[in-house]
């Protein structure tokens, strides 16, 4: 399987905690399309009442790096939008237009603290989707209140929201704890998305292919797995319901 989907990328160049310039946002490039992915989201960080970059600035760093794509020879198409960390106050940006959906679709990727209790983010879900926006819940093995709490995931997921993971925690071997339930979440069905959420090229680099890998050729072939990999994000490009 190959032409993957990275939607949480932080490779735009100085506009945030990610590449530091365009150099490294090139070599970004080249190992995203190394790793099999065709279609990527620039997901820059955005906290309401934060110095956040404008989006007239995400827009020109977007051509940049779209160009260096070209220059590159790389066949990819690059998209914009935002992490947003969830404050009061976001949805307010949303509607403004300070803060970015993905790709000029009704999808948000939101992140929470890690420390946040679980009522804070089915509230926070609530109110995204009662404004009529798609919340995708960004990194979702990162918080304490959600792991291995099967029943809570499953009201997020039934109050519309969706799960990303980092292709970054599948990797371990097998007596890797956290990994191995990393991988039973995607096996059975928790996770809508998986996204590489690179942020340099040192110790986040972008990854795909070599991660999903991990999973095997068995799984690779499931429904589940085209559905996370291919038709999700599809979807998701398209603006469309999953």
């Amino acid at each position: 399987m190959e032409n993957y989907f990275d939607i949480h990328t932080h490779i735009l160049p100085r506009v945030d905690d990610g590449a530091k310039d365009v150099n490294e946002s090139g070599e970004m490039l080249q190992t995203a399309y190394e790793e099999g992915i065709r279609y990527i989201i620039a997901t820059p960080h955005y906290a309401y009442g934060d110095q956040n970059p404008s989006v007239d600035l995400l827009k020109e760093k977007l051509s940049e790096v779209r160009k260096i794509a070209g220059q590159l020879g790389l066949d990819m198409e690059i998209w914009l939008g935002n992490e947003l960390l969830h404050r009061p106050g976001t949805l307010d940006a949303l509607a403004s237009g300070e803060a970015l959906t993905l790709a000029d679709t009704k999808y948000i990727l939101v992140e929470f603290l890690p420390t946040d209790e679980y009522e804070t983010i089915y509230d926070a879900i609530h109110q995204y989707t009662m404004a009529g926006y798609l919340p995708i819940i960004a990194h979702v093995e990162r918080y304490a209140s959600l792991f291995k709490e099967y029943e809570k995931m499953n009201s997020l997921i039934e109050m519309g929201a969706y799960l990303q993971m980092n292709t970054e925690s599948l990797a371990g071997g097998f007596f890797n704890r956290k990994a191995a339930y990393h991988r039973m979440l995607i096996a059975e069905g928790y996770i809508h998305f998986l996204g590489s959420d690179c942020h340099n090229m040192t110790g986040r680099k972008p990854q795909m292919k070599s991660a999903v890998s991990v999973l095997g050729n068995s799984f690779l072939a499931t429904e589940t797995a085209g559905c996370i990999l291919q038709k999700n994000p599809k979807k998701l490009f398209e603006g469309k319901y999953i």
